[in-house]
């Protein structure tokens, strides 16, 4: 285990274990024992993604028993916790405005609604983003949605919109072409899993609220969403049913599964979750379920 290993060059070492929920159950327990007692000279960062210690979601279970498992290993042994939420998207513009304004830098609406339609829940490419901006607008001034389409929108994000409207949209044949590009352009097929996690529950957000007869600007100030991505988000939701939005929903959270596993190519996974996610319902319900 490296954090076992003493530094070449003297001094501390930093390892950094990612998605420490992802290991068996074996090595699970060795890491345990290893944060219960940890090398004085070594700083081992462990990173559970997908749940709290506390998250009750049968979906997560399993994120949560390891984060709960580690939690108790890390206090013991003196270490420290520290818990990062994924911000909710109401609060994205909220948390852009502080980023900017920590960069002497304001965002008229558009320009601000632009940079979270952009970013996302990327908080890691909002301070990249705002440090262009920076630098763009020579350090201080009003950022604009013209600003925001020069130095962050790039082509692999217009690229992303294109794939996520076409899926929306049901057109398998831009669908496959979006995606074939994004892959070849060196996307990360996991990034474009979240794009589209992303905005089919942005369609089911907004549908839900429409259902419950809150008008687009209501819409947009519960869910901290562009003017423009809630009237488009309103058009598309109209093509599905709640159920149709669910089962997508589940198609999602499986491909999340599949491609973490491996078992099939990941741009190959990719094309399966599009075809299934452009495929009419109708069509889906009438087929007979797969054997497992």
């Amino acid at each position: 285990m490296l954090a076992r290993t003493a530094s070449l060059f003297g001094g501390r070492r930093l390892v950094i274990l990612k998605d420490a929920q992802l290991l068996r159950p074996t090595e699970q327990d060795k890491l345990v024992a290893y944060l219960s007692a940890p090398v004085p000279t070594t700083s081992l960062v462990v990173v559970v993604r997908g749940a709290e210690p506390t998250t009750r979601d049968p979906k997560q279970a399993k994120a949560a028993k390891a984060a709960k498992k580690f939690l108790k290993a890390v206090e013991a042994g003196g270490g420290v916790v520290v818990t990062c939420p994924r911000p909710k998207a109401r609060d994205l513009p909220r948390l852009a405005e502080q980023v900017l304004a920590d960069a002497d830098l304001r965002a008229d609406r558009n320009g601000l609604y632009a940079l979270v339609e952009a970013i996302g829940e990327d908080l890691g490419a909002l301070w990249q983003a705002v440090e262009k901006l920076r630098l763009f607008k020579g350090g201080q001034g009003t950022v604009s949605a013209a600003d925001v389409a020069e130095v962050v929108a790039d082509t692999r994000t217009q690229s992303v919109f294109d794939l996520t409207d076409a899926v929306a949209e049901g057109d398998l044949v831009r669908a496959l072409k979006g995606v074939r590009r994004l892959v070849r352009d060196g996307e990360s097929p996991l990034a474009v899993l979240g794009h589209l996690v992303r905005h089919f529950r942005n369609l089911a957000r907004v549908q839900a609220l429409a259902a419950r007869g809150l008008a687009a600007d209501a819409i947009r100030r519960e869910l901290g969403l562009h003017p423009f991505v809630v009237k488009k988000s309103i058009q598309q939701s109209r093509r599905f049913q709640p159920a149709g939005l669910a089962r997508r929903l589940k198609l999602l959270t499986e491909a999340d599964r599949d491609l973490k596993g491996g078992a099939v190519p990941d741009p190959l996974a990719l094309e399966v979750l599009v075809r299934s996610l452009c495929e009419d319902d109708r069509r889906a319900q009438s087929r007979p379920s797969p054997r497992r």
